[in-house]
């Protein structure tokens, strides 16, 4: 682990466990990296609102970039750091294009801060204390919001499959499309938004370059940042393309996998009983 300055975990599939939580195990691993000198940090898709939720995951992370790498957060002072925005004109124009394959989805606009939805899309029981707003148009969401740090659609009925193969090629410049092979969510970003690229910005900051940082994850969205990483581990049941981006595999997240390889990479360096 002495090559190792920035530990980098995804969250859902990945760093938490069972119901979402983060188990005591994996937080104790994360602070005793911490007290190593290696800096954590979260990548997800969730919000920063949404991480926050995780109880006890604040206060092991160093920073988190969040909504796929389009914000950057800090988790110690609760700033809200919004990098990259998609332009109005491309959101309307991939909304278009998106009703038209997909007529009835729902959709959503996350600004950074709050999320403004059409009432199918918003959770009856939401995971947290979300500010979600009820709009009926997508106009009147543009208006809202201010910004678009995040266009998402919505289409429980079609599911996830049926989704992909109705509209997953529908795509409009400037903007970056993530899919989840079990969630009938689609999300977009601004072009150039990732995991990865977040990540390098973050670590190019500080001085950090790639062969210091190891990187976990489970998903599509977690690929440019494996690809980018000096080591980086595919979770157990990652798909296919996610395995191949990685160097290793680690256990999963129900096993307390990314505990367990911290705990590795950090015992050389434990003091002697």
């Amino acid at each position: 682990m002495l090559e190792c300055s920035v530990i980098a975990t995804d969250l859902d599939g990945t760093l938490l466990g069972r119901g979402r939580l983060l188990t005591e195990r994996t937080r104790k691993a994360l602070i005793a990296a911490r007290e190593r000198g290696i800096a954590v940090v979260a990548a997800t898709a969730r919000t920063p609102r949404g991480l926050a939720a995780v109880p006890g995951l604040a206060e092991t992370v160093d920073a988190a970039i969040c909504n796929n790498g389009a914000i950057l957060y800090e988790p110690s002072t609760g700033a809200v750091d919004v990098r990259r925005t998609i332009d109005a004109d491309a959101v309307r124009l991939l909304h278009e294009r998106l009703l038209t394959a997909l007529p009835d989805a729902s959709f959503a606009i996350e600004s950074g801060t709050a999320v403004y939805a059409q009432a199918a899309h918003i959770p009856s029981r939401p995971d947290y204390d979300d500010p979600w707003h009820r709009v009926d148009t997508l106009d009147a969401a543009l208006a809202a919001a201010g910004r678009v740090v995040e266009y998402r659609l919505l289409d429980r009925e079609t599911g996830p499959a049926g989704m992909l193969a109705a509209a997953g090629h529908v795509t409009v410049p400037g903007v970056v499309q993530w899919t989840w092979r079990d969630y009938p969510v689609f999300e977009y970003n601004a072009e150039g938004v990732s995991k990865g690229g977040a990540l390098a910005e973050w670590c190019a900051e500080r001085g950090i370059g790639p062969a210091s940082v190891t990187a976990f994850g489970d998903a599509a969205n977690d690929v440019p940042m494996l690809a980018w990483a000096g080591r980086s581990y595919a979770m157990a049941g990652a798909p296919p393309e996610v395995a191949a981006a990685a160097d290793l595999r680690a256990p999963a997240n129900t096993e307390d996998g990314v505990a367990q390889v911290i705990e590795a990479l950090l015992e050389p360096f434990a003091p002697p009983v």
